[in-house]
């Protein structure tokens, strides 16, 4: 089984978060200026507070040397590139926290009375964000891996403690890949829609020093993971990254 704690405005494991940072600057920008964030024609971030958010959300992947100097780099981003953002104003726009009016972003009363505690926004925003939103649901639903949160999310704590393979977890999980050829599918969609919410959320740390393959990609529980989830008791055991 698992749950969720209740935690502190305060918390210090919020701040290892890139949810939770995006939050906190969105919050900024909202305190800044009561009559909202202003947006351009077409109802999207301005590029320069896409630019300003880049800088000091600093995402996972999506930093100014993945963005501006990495595979397909650009010289001025809009929201566009910075998908997690481009995301997380979908997400808070369907939860009805905010609302466009007149060329700009404002706060739904359920959302003033929400982002007033940081802890909450968090809340609500990563529950959304791993658990419901269909950027990744679909992902989930591939007959490639059949499960459940209480499945992943357990045996994930228990695997990735001090760090695991995306391809050693997959297996943990489904077995040796028995298909054609080296490319994993399961891996992909997990990848999609279990690992990536997680990361994304703070839960999990994604190391690609042993490269960015994601079967190479290393997974650990965050600080975070441990304060905020409830799950089912473990063993204690030793383990080294496979």
């Amino acid at each position: 089984m698992y749950g969720l704690r209740k935690l502190d405005d305060d918390e210090p494991t919020l701040d290892g978060s890139p949810l939770s940072r995006a939050l906190d600057f969105l919050r900024v920008q909202f305190d800044a200026d009561p009559n909202g964030i202003a947006l351009t024609k077409t109802k999207e971030f301005r590029r320069a507070l896409v630019a300003d958010a880049i800088i000091k959300i600093q995402w996972p992947d999506w930093t100014e040397r993945e963005i501006y100097r990495g595979f397909m780099p650009v010289k001025i981003a809009d929201e566009y590139h910075f998908e997690p953002f481009l995301i997380l104003h979908h997400i808070l726009l369907d939860r009805k926290l905010i609302r466009h009016y007149r060329g700009r972003l404002r706060l739904s009363k359920v959302g003033a009375a929400l982002f007033a505690s940081r802890f909450n926004t968090f809340d609500v925003v990563a529950q959304e964000l791993i658990f419901q939103t269909h950027y990744f649901e679909m992902s989930r639903m591939r007959g490639d891996i059949i499960g459940t949160w209480d499945i992943w999310l357990n045996v994930i704590d228990s695997e990735a403690r001090h760090g695991i393979s995306g391809k050693a977890l997959t297996e943990v999980l489904y077995g040796p890949w028995e298909g054609d050829g080296p490319f994993d599918p399961r891996n992909s969609a997990l990848y999609d829609g279990v690992f990536k919410p997680l990361v994304w959320a703070g839960l999990l740390d994604e190391n690609m020093e042993l490269g960015r393959k994601l079967s190479e990609r290393v997974y650990t529980v965050t600080p975070l993971w441990q304060r905020y989830l409830k799950l089912d008791p473990k063993p204690s055991s030793l383990r080294v990254v496979h």
